[in-house]
């Protein structure tokens, strides 16, 4: 995916390394934040991607023709430290404009070309040390080796969106109906066993995990039977659950991530606990099984106020209304769900004045929650301090869905395939409802969380 005008203008004249370096930095500005900010590349990584001198014959050129800016500080020197920071890069204004007005295009290398089969070695060698380095996997790639895409199906879709002009709640726009086509193409060979399987060291990633939803939907068992996929609802915040009920029960108050990461195998009860105790940590778990933590949260955001009032002594004091019943989520649950990923949960780091009313409401009503988040983020050593806690909660879903809910599935259904979406199992739809009543009980095992509440559900 590379701006139309950058394709015109240079097709026939830029290599398919400096077209593929340019369609990194679009697919990357889409993902970012804010659509200015510089992505940070690794030269190592890129050179595998990309070949030898990949800095001199790849980027320096695009660097001189002012098509791609490269992030400098003060003393005018590249924003760079070795083994810690990569170095920053991003498209020129007018592209940055080009790409946000959709003005995209798809630009295809030729699959026998010096890029593309560097592209395939970098995914054997991933695939490989994936393999290698966590044996355990090698059943989930079997299963996405005998998966099929329906076609049909996905042609279907298709023009779907294009008639609607819509997928789902999102605008079809040219960068969506560029990923449609290449999510389709990636999908139609997981029989060639040619496709993105890579681990690192939490978190497994493959082609399915990346693909549209709705083409998701679209892949077939062995026994020809669609997918449904099972999610995990609020699954990052029902693992941090895990860490709180872990810090009381074996009283964690320093070395947060090398203590709680020694339990990612543990079975906790987390819902007696909530049910027996009166704590804030209680409360905030008991809202997370029982209710919707989202909803809960915009309660508390959408009625924190604080005012300055005199008491009788003639002395200021702050009041705060901490929820506003009268309120209901009229915001987007999906944009709202982010914000508080961002916002409550791993963005403590950047903040050092503005603290969002939503943290500050938060702190007010489940003020040991949130000592446990700023306790992790100050005791953090990475560049982002917010690693540690996603590394925990990410590790601890990881283990349950990889490790306890497939392995309670395969007992069950030995020879059927399934894939995994990170909080979610893709089961095949004949057996989907007898599939969640087996998550839900292992969830039941794992964590104490009643099989009855049913957050494992299809999404």
């Amino acid at each position: 995916m590379v701006p139309q005008s950058l394709y015109k203008q240079y097709k026939g004249e830029f290599t398919d390394e400096q077209f593929y370096f340019i369609h990194l930095l679009v697919r990357k500005m889409l993902d970012a934040p804010k659509p200015h900010y510089f992505i940070h590349l690794s030269i190592r990584i890129l050179e595998k991607q990309l070949g030898r001198n990949t800095r001199t014959a790849t980027i320096q050129p695009l660097l001189d023709l002012l098509v791609v800016e490269v992030q400098s500080s003060i003393t005018s020197k590249e924003s760079y430290s070795s083994g810690n920071r990569s170095k920053g890069f991003r498209l020129n204004e007018i592209l940055r404009d080009e790409v946000k007005r959709d003005q995209v295009i798809a630009y295809w290398s030729d699959p026998k070309s010096c890029l593309a089969r560097r592209l395939k070695k970098n995914r054997i060698e991933r695939r490989v040390g994936a393999l290698k380095g966590h044996p355990r996997l090698i059943r989930e790639y079997d299963w996405l080796c005998k998966l099929t895409l329906d076609s049909p199906k996905a042609k279907d879709f298709r023009e779907q969106f294009e008639l609607s002009g819509m997928r789902g709640k999102k605008p079809f726009s040219k960068q969506s109906a560029i990923r449609l086509d290449s999510d389709v193409y990636a999908l139609s060979r997981l029989k060639a066993e040619d496709f993105l399987f890579t681990h690192n060291g939490i978190r497994l990633t493959t082609v399915v995990t990346g693909a549209m939803r709705e083409i998701r939907k679209c892949l077939m068992d062995s026994k020809g039977n669609h997918f449904t996929e099972l999610d995990l609802r609020s699954s990052q915040i029902v693992f941090l659950c895990k860490a709180l009920t872990l810090s009381i029960e074996y009283n964690i108050c320093k070395n947060y991530h090398s203590q709680l990461l020694e339990f990612v195998s543990k079975d906790v009860d987390i819902y007696s606990h909530s049910v027996e105790q009166s704590t804030d940590i209680a409360a905030f778990i008991r809202r997370v099984l029982s209710d919707d933590i989202y909803s809960e949260l915009y309660h508390l955001e959408a009625g924190y106020s604080e005012e300055w009032i005199p008491g009788d002594d003639g002395v200021l004091s702050i009041y705060s209304s901490r929820i506003s019943l009268d309120k209901f989520l009229t915001k987007d649950r999906d944009l709202f769900k982010k914000q508080v990923l961002s916002a409550l949960l791993f963005n403590y780091y950047t903040r050092k004045k503005l603290i969002p009313s939503l943290v500050r409401a938060s702190e007010e009503s489940y003020p040991n929650v949130v000592e446990l988040l700023k306790g992790m983020a100050s005791e953090s050593t990475q560049r982002k301090k917010s690693a540690d806690l996603a590394k925990i909660t990410q590790a601890y879903e990881s283990y349950f869905f990889h490790t306890v809910g497939l392995d309670a599935l395969v007992k069950a259904y030995p020879s059927r395939e399934f894939y995994l979406v990170h909080d979610s199992v893709g089961a095949p739809e004949d057996i989907a409802e007898e599939c969640q009543q087996i998550l839900n009980k292992a969830l039941e095992r794992h964590l104490g969380i009643p099989a009855g509440l049913k957050l494992i559900s299809e999404d």
